[in-house]
């Protein structure tokens, strides 16, 4: 998985793949959990930050996403709850179905209403009428 995103980014291949790659990545490094582990995550999303294309809403509205996790994952309550508020905030703004959705599950797991399974961690909600697609 590391080899690939290093492909990506090297080969400057369209941002949609670094964007998702780097999601993929986190998240599971997220979910082993290992001190590494978090710190290799952090390294992925500052490499996605420093991409040249400021203003590209996917980039950043994943972004948001990302730190969410990170900060969820290092204990970072305050920084958690912030970064989970701007990422609902934006997604709402958007009208990004998905990460509404996401950000509506994020919200539910920290007031301790449901734990995330494993998969709601990085798959993508399906949007009312996307299942026949």
């Amino acid at each position: 998985m590391r080899a690939a995103m290093d492909h990506l980014f090297r080969d400057e291949r369209p941002l949609v793949y670094s964007v998702a790659a780097t999601g993929v990545l986190v998240q599971t490094l997220l979910d082993r959990g290992a001190d590494d582990d978090v710190d290799e995550a952090k390294a992925a999303i500052d490499r996605l930050a420093r991409t040249p294309t400021e203003g590209v809403v996917l980039r950043d509205i994943w972004l948001l996403r990302m730190h969410a996790s990170l900060a969820r994952a290092r204990g970072d309550t305050a920084a958690y709850s912030e970064s989970r508020d701007r990422y609902r905030a934006k997604a709402k703004s958007l009208e990004f179905e998905g990460h509404i959705d996401w950000a509506e599950a994020i919200a539910m797991t920290a007031t301790g209403l449901r734990q995330p399974t494993r998969i709601e961690n990085w798959a993508i909600p399906q949007s009312p009428g996307c299942a026949d697609r």
